[in-house]
């Protein structure tokens, strides 16, 4: 039996189509909100494994584990395998992570359960006064989702951790954000559709280096100061800059000087002192000759 969390529901009947004939392999799934539940059968042990490794490829990051792994148990050996620690921002993302890591094998060693953070009596305040300070002014009441950003941020790097978490809790949702060195995911799931489990899903793929599931947006590290809402990934539509009036005008003046010594050097053969007299050899209209009116003569001085 395999087990997905943020697999398409529109994607299973198409994966198990996929199934050659010769391995006789059927399967079955049960979904619980964003879990699905996959048992496969087979006539043959050898069926049996191509039809695994069949929906394995199918659905990638989406399968979390098998048999009876938890989806917190995943998180916590992805983080060990690949060497990474999580703190967290606030006690609304400890409060989801908690209840589910606490009868986790090997959780302390990559979690702090917030002793060494947000609960802890002196890097709970410097993590608070670092998330305000990073939102400037924006008063008592700055904007949650903005607020869990800075938390998540912040706790990171004053925990010095890989990865960090925080929460924005709001009337019919929760935010959640995940921060990491090269920016932040954020989703926002329903109060009622298990977001602590969407938190560890997220935190599993982020620390095995695998896609977010679809649907999880991305602040890049320097926009992250943007308070567009997530679900959108902001790399890929930044905002224009725009052009200085001033500087247009220079790069198109020196264009013309160019133009204009190209053409001299081209007329003269390279001899620019020669320019003028080349000019009447070639009987170019009053207005471009005009100047030859005020031509300097021999010992003249320019002033």
């Amino acid at each position: 039996m395999l087990r997905l969390y943020g697999a398409p529901q529109g994607r299973l009947a198409a994966a198990v189509a996929l199934f050659a004939p010769q391995w006789r392999a059927e399967a079955q799934w049960k979904s619980r909100g964003a879990e699905t539940l996959l048992a496969v059968h087979a006539d043959t042990p050898t069926g049996l494994k191509k039809a695994a490794q069949s929906l394995r490829s199918s659905f990638g990051a989406d399968v979390y584990g098998a048999g009876d792994t938890s989806l917190a148990a995943a998180a916590v050996q992805a983080l060990e395998a690949h060497d990474r620690l999580l703190a967290c921002g606030d006690a609304a993302a400890g409060a989801l992570l908690e209840s589910r890591l606490e009868k986790v094998p090997g959780a302390e060693k990559v979690y702090d359960f917030g002793t060494m953070s947000y609960a802890d009596a002196k890097v709970g305040p410097q993590i608070e006064k670092r998330a305000r300070a990073k939102l400037g002014g924006e008063g008592d009441k700055p904007d949650p989702v903005r607020l869990a950003l800075a938390r998540a941020q912040a706790a990171r790097r004053v925990v010095g951790t890989e990865l960090a978490v925080a929460c924005a809790e709001r009337e019919s949702d929760h935010v959640l954000v995940l921060s990491t060195k090269k920016g932040c995911w954020l989703r926002t799931v329903p109060a009622a559709d298990n977001p602590g489990l969407w938190l560890l899903d997220m935190v599993r793929r982020a620390a095995a280096g695998l896609p977010q599931a679809e649907g999880t947006g991305f602040l890049p590290a320097g926009q992250t100061k943007q308070s567009d809402p997530p679900g959108r990934s902001q790399s890929k539509d930044p905002t224009p800059k725009k052009k200085h009036p001033l500087r247009v005008l220079l790069a198109v003046l020196v264009l013309l000087a160019l133009a204009a010594f190209g053409a001299a050097w081209y007329l003269t053969g390279g001899d620019l002192a020669a320019l003028p007299q080349r000019l009447k050899t070639l009987h170019l209209p009053e207005w471009v000759t005009l100047w030859q009116a005020h031509e300097p003569k021999p010992g003249a001085r320019l002033i």
